[in-house]
């Protein structure tokens, strides 16, 4: 299959659940292509993700590998990692809202989220497409982020978490945001109550929002003051 300047040919499917890696399976051969599947319990994320690299040439994960100990690390981790070599990953899961907590340190490096679990041809190809064009810096409305304020209502420390709402997503939605995407520098000044950050705001969804480049912001003025204090 060729996907702007790139021909893909096999698949990498990996799922813990023999059933479910099947059925991915047979999707990605609904779209011409090669599936690669793993079997037996993965080895490390460190020599795994060249192995990925050098015998496909795309990869589809579940995120829940570690249950039944076939893998170390959960599939959100190898996604990002792929991205970050410029490899195309997608990631499937029926926990993208439950598990929203230990995704979103990675999803500003998962360009496809694929909730339910499963996959049709379309929606895989699509996803390949979707992530070359990330990495030629073409980014969908959804994916494109902007820098904005955000607003901090309490940070749980016991859990590591920070609720915040973004007035230009959703000034009345909370949003969690796990500690470890704010450097620790600027969580010195507690109680935070703003802070700027990159912000893809055109997400349509909670889970598929992400953040980064965190930076102080300075107490608005004039109009921008009710976004900070409403």
């Amino acid at each position: 299959m060729q996907l702007l300047d790139n021909v893909i040919r096999k698949v990498a499917v990996i799922d813990d659940k023999p059933a479910a890696c099947e059925a991915m399976a047979e999707a990605v051969e609904d779209a011409k292509l090669e599936p690669v599947t793993y079997q037996k319990r993965l080895e490390s994320i460190r020599n795994f993700i060249p192995r990925v690299i050098k015998e496909t040439d795309a990869a589809i994960f579940d995120h829940y590998l570690k249950p039944g100990n076939y893998a170390n690390f959960n599939g959100a981790e190898a996604v990002s990692r792929l991205y970050k070599k410029k490899f195309p990953a997608l990631l499937v899961t029926t926990y993208s809202k439950a598990d929203i907590d230990n995704i979103r340190p990675f999803r500003r490096n998962i360009p496809v989220l694929i909730p339910g679990g499963y996959a049709s041809s379309e929606i895989i190809k699509e996803g390949i497409k979707k992530c070359f064009e990330e990495f030629s810096n073409k980014y969908s409305k959804d994916r494109k982020a902007w820098r904005t304020l955000i607003r901090f209502e309490g940070i749980d420390k016991k859990e590591e978490i920070a609720f915040a709402i973004i007035p230009a997503w959703n000034p009345d939605l909370v949003v969690r945001i796990p500690l470890k995407l704010i450097p620790k520098r600027l969580l010195i000044h507690e109680p935070i109550f703003r802070l700027f950050a990159y912000v893809n705001i055109g997400a349509k969804y909670d889970e598929d929002l992400y953040f980064e480049n965190f930076e102080i912001a300075d107490k608005p003025r004039g109009k921008y003051a009710k976004f900070t204090y409403s």
